[in-house]
């Protein structure tokens, strides 16, 4: 009788594995078809991605701007930048946008974006969100989130000045022997 119990005990041991394996394997999209470039391309297309990176390359140039000049500032002990700090800084800051605007150009990301696009969603995904995005209430909804976000960014990014100042004690007296 333990031999057969055993047998029974192992047999509905293999039944359970057999369900979870055939549950896990529903969980998972096999056979889920890979986002086709040319649709993940027309989801970028709808969904203002290209508009979004233009926007976040020109917050990078105001940010970079401003650290720029706050540094020049902090360096003179935060009096008034000289004439040759104020020409040193007119220079570099175009230049470095200018390499800025090259490195985030629309065209360089793209391909990346796509293979990204393509390694995280399904054909069946980017159908359903080219369908979003094509929608009025959708589109109105997502252009007001931009909004928001930008503003929000914009907000950050004119808080660092005050936490970089706040910061900088704290670190003077952490290096303090």
């Amino acid at each position: 009788m333990p031999r057969n119990s055993s047998l029974i005990s192992c047999g509905a041991r293999l039944r359970h594995c057999v369900a979870m394996l055939a549950f896990c394997a529903q969980a998972l999209p096999v056979g889920a078809a890979q986002a086709s470039a040319g649709s993940v391309e027309k989801l970028l297309s709808v969904n203002g991605a290209q508009k979004s990176l233009v926007q976040a390359v020109a917050a990078y140039e105001a940010q970079i701007r401003q650290q720029v000049l706050a540094g020049l500032v902090q360096a003179n002990g935060g009096g008034a930048l000289t004439a040759q700090q104020q020409q040193a800084a007119d220079k570099a800051i175009p230049g470095v946008a200018a390499v800025l605007r090259e490195e985030m150009a629309w065209e360089k990301l793209k391909g990346h974006l796509v293979r990204i696009y393509q390694g995280q969603l399904t054909q069946a995904e980017v159908d359903r969100l080219i369908q979003l995005y094509q929608d009025p209430a959708y589109v109105r909804a997502m252009e007001k989130m931009q909004a928001i976000n930008m503003q929000t960014t914009r907000l950050l990014l004119e808080q660092m000045p005050h936490i970089a100042n706040r910061i900088q004690p704290v670190l003077e007296q952490a290096v303090k022997p």
